[in-house]
Formats: structure tokens, C-alpha cells, sequence
């Protein structure tokens, strides 16, 4: 999910498909990843309230 430190992530979801299971996990920074036994997508986070 990053380049730097690995932060704490969290599984949201996960759930059965024709193509097998997909897990969607967030990051303690706001991202947020989509796994299959294919392929996993990842999210930037978002810009805190702080940083805008």
C-alpha cells in the first residue's frame, strides 16, 4: 500500500465472487486496498483537514 513504513491496515469487507474472494482493507492513513487472488489496488489518502 506504501513505499515508506507499513502502517496498521484494517479488513473492512471480504466477500465470495465467481472470481474468487475479494478483501477490501484500509489503511490507518486514509487508504484504502482491494485484494484479489489476482490482483491487488490501492488507493492514495486522503488529504487530512490538517494538510488542505
Amino acid at each position: 500500500m506504501h513505499s515508506r513504513p507499513p502502517h496498521e491496515t484494517t479488513l473492512v469487507s471480504s466477500h465470495p465472487t465467481s472470481d474468487g474472494l475479494v478483501s477490501y482493507l484500509r489503511c490507518e492513513c486514509g487508504a484504502w486496498e482491494v485484494r484479489t487472488s489476482t490482483m491487488v489496488v490501492s488507493t492514495s489518502p486522503r488529504p487530512s483537514a490538517a494538510s488542505r
